[in-house]
């Protein structure tokens, strides 16, 4: 479970077992002992065969000893889904057969489910043709499953589906109250039970419950992927979901997956075990959660819990911190070495965790919701090295200033220049001189307010404004919270965009100065960047955007105005200089006036023939019904398409492309706390150049003429995406010699 890549480089620590777990030696042993010499098959009917069933039964007999169920079916599958399914498809037919069909007859799970049980129950009702309705039964903060409504719904039902212990907290439900109350209710009702979560980690009593189906998977503990098993009640309706040779007694056709079930054997084995078991008992999993946790709140001390005791199972750990995203504590993590996730490793690319959003606890810990898991054969020497890989990071987020503390010394370079932050499509800006450590913080939003006020205090910065292009309509100003946030009174000689009193306002080696640019809104401003004589960039706002440019349709908006301004805009501005936005919904961080007037050819029109045309009012009344038809607010249109990076380029790839371009820049658009958690410097060829800019800087590394368009680039992040992003941007710029590492460090370690 635990690898070291090299002298240099920690070994891996594996804290994501909910997901997946290692094959355990002595279940890898049978499986490989049953695909070379016991490798019958067990329909045949010689001694190679017999020897295969015979294994195949004994088997059968220890998941009945591991779930308490004496009597029933237990039938071999592929794993959890394939359970699920049989299950849905079996209780779905029988109510069919016995006329339980219609918009009244209810389908019932729980709001907390894995996302197989719904998706499930709306394919097959649909299959099958029922025409039933699908309900969630909401859960309370805990994740426990409402009573008072399952008492409500349940004579309706024909079939309900809860699970022992979810996958994301580790929630788990008392089944014995839950019995009670589905059979006082609804005595017939079918009743599905997702174990998956379950074995090793609660005692199981199948025999003595009516439950009429209860899958299992096999790599959730220790066995190999692709083998699991369904258990069937005795007199429960079944369906055979794959016909053909008639194996498992005809319950479940297709060879058997004997090495798969001789893993199994093995675990089972070890689960049944009175003594010396490499499965711990639920007290000695307890002390790992404790240990685990005191490791977690020495790393975030502001480390909230959205699970816990008595309503969970010892083995899940899912916790949130402020100001962060899950993303972030993800990659903070998977640099140093440590891989937990976001929740279900199944839907790991939403943007919040929906089972978090059912127990209604606050936005922020959904967004930022991290889920580690260990397994029930967790060895104390290996929680104890997973303590260990934490608390390396403890010195990595305090000197990056994640949080906020009395470090002396930053292992992290100062901030220089420019930063941009981002939170969805949102986006501030933190303008920083590195000599006299001067800062502004320009558009601060909410969601990275923490962020800014850690990154001002914890680097010692000395703030000179904050300032705003203008007030927002799709979310309110902080400018005052984020002032006294740092315990700072707002001056009182600014306008309502917190400018000062000045016509210039001087920020180190840095000056701004202020364009009123109305049009978006009345109040719109933007801010010019100089270094020297040498305009850097254009803090525009919302009057273009990356790809697009900003609504018009607003109170306050004014075409006419937009017009002129971008006129204004456009007599200061050089073809390349780098437009900031206060928002980015096609993740392109900022354009030019080149591209913008490329990408937009009637606002080029407009701007040559100086007003507007029937051409641009036809644009104008087009964009206003796309905004009013969306979902969530926007503030103006974009065009979502990308260039395509030159190549991607694998890790065996780099050595020959070294060589090839000996000058070759080598990009690491990881966040510095990354960038220090893992060194990417020991995974390359000796004699690599690296350099290390941020995402979050590259506008900077632009601005500051860092990396050119002449260059040869090879971008690398931890998985290939953002690099990726990274490289698309530069290519949208004129870089034409940019290559991205294809899996990014993942693969390189």
């Amino acid at each position: 479970m635990f690898q070291s890549r090299n002298d240099r480089c920690p070994a891996e620590v594996y804290l994501d077992n909910n997901a997946t777990t290692a094959v355990l030696p002595c279940a890898a042993a049978a499986v490989l002992h049953h695909m070379q010499t016991c490798f019958g098959n067990p329909s045949s009917s010689h001694s190679t065969g017999i020897k295969a069933k015979v294994e195949l039964e004994l088997t059968r007999q220890l998941a009945r000893q591991v779930i308490g169920a004496s009597r029933g079916q237990i039938v071999f599958t592929s794993g959890a889904t394939e359970g699920i399914q049989t299950s849905i498809v079996s209780a779905l037919l029988d109510a069919r057969s016995r006329g339980q069909t219609g918009p009244q007859t209810l389908l019932l799970y729980g709001a907390t489910e894995h996302k197989a049980v719904p998706e499930s129950l709306k394919h097959w009702n649909q299959v099958l043709q029922l025409g039933a309705t699908i309900k969630a039964i909401p859960v309370d903060q805990h994740g426990i499953l409402n009573e008072q409504v399952m008492t409500e719904l349940l004579p309706q039902a024909a079939l309900i589906c809860t699970m022992a212990a979810n996958n994301e907290t580790g929630v788990k439900q008392d089944l014995a109250k839950l019995e009670t109350l589905i059979r006082k209710v609804n005595p017939s009702v079918r009743w599905m039970v997702d174990c998956v979560q379950a074995l090793g980690k609660m005692s199981l009593d199948i025999a003595n419950s009516s439950i009429d189906y209860a899958p299992f998977s096999g790599h959730k503990l220790y066995a190999p992927k692709g083998i699991g098993f369904l258990y069937v009640r005795e007199g429960a309706p079944y369906q055979p979901f794959i016909a053909g040779g008639g194996q498992e007694s005809g319950l479940r056709s297709g060879t058997e997956n004997l090495p798969g079930i001789a893993a199994l054997h093995a675990i089972f084995t070890e689960l049944l075990k009175p003594a010396g078991s490499v499965f711990h008992s639920v007290d000695t999993l307890w002390s790992y959660r404790q240990q685990l946790l005191a490791a977690l709140t020495e790393l975030f001390p502001q480390l909230v819990l959205n699970s816990d005791a008595p309503y969970i199972v010892p083995t899940t750990i899912n916790f949130s911190v402020p100001g962060f995203l899950s993303k972030d504590i993800l990659d903070l993590f998977d640099a140093g070495n440590i891989r937990v996730s976001a929740g279900s490793a199944c839907s790991s690319k939403a943007s919040g965790s929906f089972v978090l959003d059912a127990m209604g606890l606050e936005e922020w810990r959904s967004q930022g919701a991290v889920r580690l898991s260990f397994g029930p054969a967790m060895s104390a020497a290996e929680i104890d090295a997973a303590c260990r890989a934490i608390r390396r990071l403890v010195p990595v987020v305090r000197n990056c200033c994640l949080v906020l503390n009395d470090a002396q010394h930053s292992m992290a370079p100062p901030l220089a220049g420019l930063t941009q932050l981002k939170y969805e499509d949102l986006c501030s800006y933190l303008l920083v001189c590195p000599q006299s450590r001067e800062a502004v913080v320009i558009d601060p939003v909410e969601p990275l307010m923490n962020r800014l006020v850690q990154l001002v205090q914890g680097q010692g910065l000395q703030l000179k404004a904050v300032l705003e292009t203008h007030q927002h309509q799709d979310h309110p100003s902080v400018r005052v919270d984020f002032l006294n946030a740092l315990g700072m009174h707002q001056p009182v000689a600014i306008d309502d965009n917190g400018w000062p009193a000045v016509a210039e306002l001087k920020v180190g080696a840095f000056v701004l100065q202020t364009l009123a640019t109305p049009g978006h809104s009345a109040d719109s401003h933007s801010f010019l960047l100089y270094r020297g004589q040498q305009l850097l960039a254009a803090f525009v706002g919302d009057l273009v955007l990356p790809g697009g440019f900003g609504r018009l349709d607003l109170t306050g908006s004014d075409s006419q105005a937009f017009v002129q301004s971008l006129t204004q805009l456009g007599k200061v501005l050089a073809a390349d200089t780098l437009l900031l936005s206060s928002h980015d919904y096609a993740q392109r961080f900022f354009t030019t006036w080149r591209l913008m007037t490329a990408e937009n050819p009637e606002i080029t029109a407009v701007l040559q023939a100086g007003g507007l045309s029937s051409t641009w009012r036809d644009k104008l009344a087009e964009q206003s019904q796309q905004l009013q038809q969306q979902q969530q607010y926007q503030c103006g249109i974009v065009e979502v398409s990308y260039s395509d990076a030159k190549a991607l380029i694998g890790p065996a790839d780099i050595a020959a492309l070294l060589r090839q371009y000996p000058q070759l820049q080598i990009v690491d658009v990881r966040e510095p706390h990354e960038q220090i958690a893992g060194e990417i410097e020991p995974l390359l060829p000796t004699g690599a150049k690296v350099q290390h800019w941020p995402l979050s800087q590259l506008a900077w590394a632009l601005m500051s003429g860092a990396i050119e368009p002449s260059q040869q680039l090879l971008l690398v992040c931890r998985s290939g995406n953002r690099s990726l992003l990274a490289a698309k941007i530069l290519n949208r710029l004129g870089f034409d010699q940019v290559y991205n590492l294809k899996g990014g460090v993942a693969l390189l370690s």
